[in-house]
């Protein structure tokens, strides 16, 4: 029995980490922004207000559900975006200067976009 308890301490975080999760994060007046992610496959989903489709990414490094990633569209080498699940915030900063700007952001349904998922990387 102390066996079974023990390896379920072990697995219980893996599996509280793998999961499909969807962000809002307010923008003041602008539109908010959004953000989809699948913790296990390391994607992420942008739907930003000045773009009509939304723009896959890559979770790159991650402590439990919060991570830097960077979108494709955008490019790795441009923009940095950091999740920090303890704060609830979102810091979007261009890589190599000291911009920044933080966002307040609240867990919402699971957005539609999760279905694209398996669509929008190419397979190898």
């Amino acid at each position: 029995m102390r066996v079974f308890v023990a390896a379920t301490l072990v697995i219980l975080p893996l599996a509280a980490g793998a999961e499909q999760f969807s962000l809002r994060c307010d923008d003041g007046e602008f539109k908010p922004l959004l953000f989809t992610f699948d913790t296990q496959a390391k994607k992420a989903i942008y739907e930003s207000p000045s773009q009509e489709d939304p723009m896959p990414g890559t979770i790159l490094r991650s402590a439990g559900k919060s991570f830097l990633f960077s979108v494709q569209s955008i490019g790795p080498d441009f923009t940095d975006f950091i999740w920090n699940e303890g704060a609830s915030e979102m810091q979007i900063g261009l890589r190599g200067t000291p911009f920044k700007r933080t966002f307040p952001c609240a867990e919402i349904p699971l957005r539609p976009v999760a279905a694209l998922f398996e669509t929008l990387w190419p397979k190898p």
